[in-house]
C-alpha cells in the first residue's frame, strides 16, 4: 500500500513539474515584465520605491504588445541619472503616478528624462513617481523631495484617477498615502511578502501576473493575499457623492502642499493630461467634457489657479496635434503616454513659465 502511495505522489510530482519546468524555460526565453521588489515602506522609509540600481524589461499584454527597457537610479526610482542631494544646480522635481514612472517607454524617453537631459547640465529635472499613487501620495512625496533633494520648483503630472483614489474610501493600497476621514495623511506601511518574492522569481508566474491578467483582476488578487475585505470601487459610490469626494481630495491636496514644501505656489506647476481617447472624437469629446474626469479636470485647475499655482492643460495641445496629423499619445492597448505623448510633454513644460523662470538661457536646450 505504501508502495502505492508512494507512486502515485510521484506521478503527481512528475505530472505537474515537468509540464511546469517546460513552461518556466519557454518563458525565460520571452520578453516577461520583470520590475523590481517595492522595497519595504515603513515610517522611516515612508516613500515607496524600487529596489535601487536595477536593469529590467518591461512589458505589457498576452502578446508583449508593450516592451521597454528600464532603469532605476541610486534612490530606486525609475530615472536613468542618479540623483545627488548635494548639489546646488537648479532643479525642478516631477511627481506622479504611472505616468512619470514611466514603464511604457524606454529608460531616458520619459518627460522628465528628456527635459532633464535638454540641460545638458546647467540645471536638473529629477522624478518620483510609482503605479497606483493619487494626489494623497503627491503631498507626501512633495514633502519628502523638498526635504532630501532641496528643489526650486515642483511639477506634478495629474492624471483622472488621482482625485477618488486619494481617500482611503476608495483605495487602501499598503505603500501609499492616503487621505483619512479627517483629512490627514495615513500610511499603512508594506513589505513584500515572502511567498511573493519567491513567486515572483518565476517568469511563468510573472507573466501571468503582470501580462495576462488586468489591472483590476490583479488589485483583487492582491486584497484577497492580503486577507483585506476589498475596497468600495470608485464605481461603487453614486456618482454625485463620487465628485463631492473627489473635490474635497483636491481641497486638502492644494491647502496642505505649503506646509509640506517651501516652494512658493507661483513655482509649482500642474499638468493635466487630456481626457483619452475621448479627445480623438468631437462627439465622446462633448460627452467627456460634463463627465466626471471633465469636472474634475475644470475644478482642479480652477482651484489651483486660484491659490497661485501654474496650470499646464495638455488636452488642446494633444487636440491640436491630433488635427494636424492624427497622431494619437496612447497606445493601443493602454493608455499610458507613448514616445510622442512624453515629448510633447516635455515640450510644453519646457516652455512654461515654471521652467522658463528656474532654467533661464537653458529653458529651450533641446527644442531643436
Amino acid at each position: 500500500m505504501k508502495r502505492v502511495v508512494k507512486a502515485m505522489a510521484l506521478y503527481a510530482l512528475l505530472v505537474v513539474l515537468i509540464p511546469f519546468t517546460l513552461l518556466e524555460g519557454a518563458f525565460r526565453l520571452l520578453p516577461v515584465s520583470s520590475p523590481p521588489p517595492i522595497e519595504a515602506v515603513t515610517p522611516e522609509q515612508p516613500i515607496a520605491h524600487f529596489a535601487p540600481r536595477a536593469d529590467y524589461v518591461y512589458s505589457a499584454g498576452w502578446n508583449f504588445a508593450i516592451r521597454s527597457h528600464k532603469h532605476t537610479n541610486n534612490y530606486g526610482f525609475n530615472n536613468i541619472a542618479d540623483y545627488h542631494p548635494r548639489e546646488r544646480s537648479p532643479l525642478l522635481m516631477v511627481i506622479g503616478d504611472s505616468f512619470v514612472e514611466a514603464h511604457e517607454v524606454d529608460a531616458g524617453k520619459s518627460a522628465a528624462e528628456l527635459l532633464n537631459a535638454g540641460l545638458e547640465g546647467a540645471g536638473r529635472v529629477y522624478s518620483i513617481g510609482l503605479s497606483g499613487a493619487a494626489l494623497s501620495q503627491y503631498l507626501a512625496t512633495a514633502g519628502y523631495a523638498c526635504a532630501t533633494f532641496r528643489p526650486q520648483a515642483l511639477a506634478f503630472v495629474i492624471i483622472g484617477n488621482d482625485f477618488d483614489e486619494s481617500l482611503l474610501k476608495y483605495s487602501d493600497e499598503p505603500q501609499l498615502h492616503h487621505f483619512d476621514d479627517q483629512g490627514r495623511l495615513v500610511l499603512a506601511g508594506y513589505e513584500l511578502p515572502l511567498a511573493k518574492k519567491v513567486l515572483r522569481q518565476s517568469a511563468f508566474i510573472r507573466y501571468v501576473m503582470y501580462n495576462a491578467m488586468s489591472g483590476a483582476r490583479l488589485n483583487q488578487i492582491r486584497h484577497l493575499l492580503r486577507g483585506a475585505p476589498a475596497v468600495p470601487d470608485a464605481q461603487a459610490a453614486n456618482e454625485a457623492e463620487r465628485l463631492r469626494d473627489s473635490q474635497h481630495a483636491v481641497d486638502l491636496f492644494l491647502e496642505q502642499l505649503p506646509a509640506r514644501c517651501s516652494v512658493s505656489p507661483s513655482s509649482v506647476l500642474l499638468v493635466l493630461d487630456a481626457v483619452r481617447p475621448e479627445i480623438y472624437s468631437a462627439q465622446t469629446m462633448s460627452a467627456a467634457q460634463s463627465g466626471y474626469q471633465g469636472r474634475m479636470r475644470t475644478y482642479i485647475a480652477a482651484e489651483a489657479r486660484r491659490r497661485g499655482y501654474q496650470v499646464l492643460d495638455m488636452q488642446p495641445v494633444f487636440i491640436a496635434r491630433h488635427a494636424l496629423d492624427g497622431s494619437r499619445f496612447e497606445f493601443p492597448t493602454d493608455k499610458h503616454w507613448n514616445a510622442l505623448g512624453h515629448e510633447l510633454v516635455a515640450q510644453e513644460m519646457r516652455h512654461s513659465a515654471v521652467f522658463q523662470r528656474l532654467f533661464g538661457a537653458h529653458q529651450l536646450a533641446g527644442t531643436q
